[in-house]
C-alpha cells in the first residue's frame, strides 16, 4: 500500500507540474504574489532560501509536505486542539456529513464525485460537494479560491501528497482546528466558546453536529444570523450519522428534538 501511495503522489506531482506551469509571460515574470506564501511564513516553518526560487508546483510540493507546521501557524497556539481533548461526536459528524468514505480513500474519492455529479444534476442546483476533508483541508491552507478546473487537478495532486504524508488522524484535526466556522472563529475551539461557551471535549451530540454542519457555508449559516438554517443542517448531519450508523435511531430521535442552545 505504501509503495502504490508514492506511485499516486508522484502521478499527480507530475500532473500538478502539467497543470499549473505558466502559461503567459506575465504568469513567468510574476511570480513574487504567488511567492509571497513562502516568504511570510512564520517561525516554525522550514523557510530554506532555495525554496523560493523554486517553480510553483515545487513550492505547492514542500508546503504540502509540511502541512502540519503551515496548520499550526494559522491559529493561536492555545486554541489548538487535539482529538483526544475533543467530543467524540465532533470528528464522527464531520465524517459523516463531508466524506463518509474518509478512512478508505487515499485524499480523492472517485465514488464520491460520481453521487456528488448525479445528485447535483437530480436536484439541478449543487446541493452536494466532491471534495474529500483531505482536498477541503488542501484549499484552506495552500489554495485560493480558484473554482477554475486546473486548481482542482492541483488540489487532487497535493491532497495525494499529504494523505502519504500524514495520518487520517492528524489531517482530521488539522481540519477542524482551522476551518472557519462563522461568527468570527476559525476552528472547534473558538467556535464551541462563541457558540456554546463550552470546550470542545464538553459539546453534546446536537452540538458537534452543529459545528460539523457550519464548513458548508459558514457565514450564511451562521446559527445567529440564521437560526432556521443552521438547525436544517444540523438536522442533515444527524441523519447522515444515523445512516451511517454512528448513532442509533433513538440518539436521533433524542438529538433531533433538541434545541440549538447558542449562547448558552
Amino acid at each position: 500500500m505504501r509503495k502504490l501511495l508514492c506511485i499516486l503522489v508522484l502521478l499527480a506531482g507530475a500532473l500538478c507540474y502539467y497543470v499549473t506551469r505558466p502559461s503567459t509571460i506575465h504568469e513567468k515574470v510574476g511570480a513574487p504574489a504567488e511567492r509571497a506564501v513562502l516568504q511570510t511564513l512564520p517561525r516554525g516553518v522550514p523557510q530554506d532560501s532555495f525554496v523560493r526560487d523554486l517553480p510553483r508546483p515545487l513550492q505547492l510540493a514542500w508546503q504540502g509536505w509540511h502541512i502540519r507546521e503551515i496548520a499550526r501557524s494559522r491559529i493561536p497556539r492555545e486554541d489548538w486542539v487535539s482529538l483526544k481533548d475533543m467530543s467524540p461526536w465532533l470528528p464522527k459528524a464531520q465524517v459523516a456529513v463531508e466524506d463518509k468514505r474518509f478512512y478508505s480513500h487515499h485524499g480523492v474519492d472517485p465514488d464520491g464525485i460520481i453521487r456528488a455529479t448525479l445528485v447535483n444534476i437530480q436536484n439541478d442546483e449543487v446541493v452536494e460537494g466532491a471534495s474529500t476533508i483531505t482536498q477541503q483541508l488542501v484549499k484552506n491552507l495552500l489554495l485560493e479560491a480558484d473554482p477554475s478546473l486546473r486548481r482542482k487537478f492541483t488540489e487532487a495532486g497535493l491532497a495525494f501528497l499529504v494523505e502519504a504524508r500524514c495520518s487520517k488522524q492528524e489531517i482530521l484535526e488539522m481540519y477542524l482546528n482551522t476551518t472557519f466556522l462563522g461568527a468570527g472563529a476559525t476552528g472547534v475551539k473558538q467556535a464551541s466558546q462563541v457558540y456554546f461557551g463550552k470546550k470542545p471535549k464538553d459539546l453534546s451530540l446536537p452540538q458537534s453536529a452543529t459545528l460539523a454542519g457550519l464548513p458548508y457555508a459558514p457565514t450564511a449559516l451562521n446559527p445567529y444570523n440564521n437560526w432556521q438554517g443552521c438547525k436544517k443542517r444540523r438536522n442533515l448531519v444527524l441523519n447522515r450519522m444515523a445512516e451511517q450508523e454512528m448513532i442509533t435511531p433513538e440518539q436521533l430521535e433524542d438529538a433531533l428534538d433538541s434545541p440549538l442552545g447558542i449562547g448558552k
